[in-house]
């Protein structure tokens, strides 16, 4: 069911997958992917203390949210891009540079309902 989507920033994603156009309504967004059956988007909440952070929300082939997920503890989200081993990840930039590489590809486990280090983002 992948398919191109279109990003209305702060307002919306669209998505043009197999099983028709699905649109949804989304403030805050600012990246989206799709993967199999899945949608994942980058979304900024309403501001509620001047310190806006994305979270990442995942939404199912009929436009229903399966998960909402803050950014692993130490790291912000950056994008949602593909990747050849997981199909698709969600790249994180360290907040602390402690190790040789400060961003990496995280993949969602929906198992764990968590999101699983992978490796550096290049």
């Amino acid at each position: 069911m992948d398919g191109p989507i279109t990003v209305h920033a702060g307002k919306s994603v669209f998505w043009a997958r197999e099983g028709g156009p699905l649109a949804l309504d989304i403030p805050g967004a600012e990246s989206a992917y799709a993967y199999g059956d899945r949608l994942f988007v980058l979304a900024a909440p309403p501001p509620t203390s001047g310190i806006v952070h994305l979270r990442l929300k995942i939404f199912g082939p009929d436009g229903a949210m399966v998960a909402e997920l803050p950014p692993p503890a130490g790291y912000l989200f950056e994008y949602v891009s593909s990747n050849l081993e997981t199909g698709v990840s969600v790249v994180c930039g360290a907040m602390k540079f402690t190790e040789p590489w400060q961003d990496w590809h995280f993949a969602y486990d929906p198992l764990a309902g968590a999101l699983v280090r992978q490796g550096p983002a290049y």
